[in-house]
């Protein structure tokens, strides 16, 4: 069964795969869980029925809304999902905890800049497309072959910040050049460079990075809150490194 949407032929998301897309995205309690392009209106409905949470579909076809609609009745789940009819590129959708997706890799990928501004943590589930140059954080394929994908969207860590805590050193300046979840980084003391590192990983508001400082390895884990990082050294809770951008 095929509909005509906006900008995309809608094909039914197979409930099996509904249900692996929201355990991918470890859907929980408390969650807010968006459906770009609901269609029928499988995956907010299933949401709602095993997890309780408060669905949005969004859905260019009328028709289709109120298709979604009944089925939510059906399922006796209208008190928590919600059909709005509008254009995936013009409703607001940064309310979302957990945004799912089954548009083709061109609109992913058209959607990739406002996906990456959304708050950090914010898991993103894709049925059988990716998205242009993002790396998915997990894929799981189903039984009939059909592969899910999964983005977490990572804080913004590009920039200069400056650190304390470094051992032997007072504060020392962290240049990172991000690209998404992965980030290369060069740590200065005044203008001399001390080390630098590549294949930083940020997993939500979560990173880890490893460089050598006078023959000896670090592994810096920490969380980012907004414009400050803390963590600590090769897990030893004494070497604490705070910094500030």
């Amino acid at each position: 069964m095929a509909s005509s949407g906006k900008d995309v032929m809608w094909v039914p998301t197979k409930v099996e795969m509904a249900d692996q897309m929201l355990s991918l995205a470890q859907v929980r309690r408390g969650d807010r869980v968006y459906d770009l392009g609901s269609g029928d209106g499988v995956i907010p409905i299933e949401a709602a029925k095993k997890y309780q949470v408060q669905a949005v579909g969004i859905e260019y076809n009328p028709d289709l809304v109120k298709l979604s609609q009944r089925n939510a009745e059906r399922a006796k789940v209208e008190n928590l999902v919600t059909f709005k009819q509008g254009d995936i590129f013009v409703e607001d959708f940064s309310k979302a905890t957990v945004l799912t997706l089954y548009l083709g890799e061109n609109l992913n990928t058209k959607l990739m800049p406002t996906i990456l501004k959304m708050p950090a943590g914010t898991r993103v589930v894709s049925n059988t497309f990716r998205m242009e140059s993002w790396i998915p954080d997990k894929e799981v394929r189903i039984s009939n072959g059909e592969m899910a994908y999964l983005w977490i969207v990572p804080a913004n860590i590009d920039g200069n910040w400056q650190l304390n805590g470094i051992p032997g050193q007072q504060e020392t300046r962290l240049a990172i050049r991000q690209k998404k979840q992965f980030f290369d980084g060069t740590l200065y003391q005044g203008n001399k460079r001390i080390a630098h590192f590549e294949d930083g990983r940020i997993q939500g508001t979560s990173l880890e990075f490893v460089f050598d400082y006078q023959n000896t390895k670090y592994t810096f884990k920490g969380q980012i809150n907004g414009a400050q990082m803390t963590g600590n050294l090769n897990n030893n809770t004494a070497i604490a490194i705070s910094g500030k951008r």
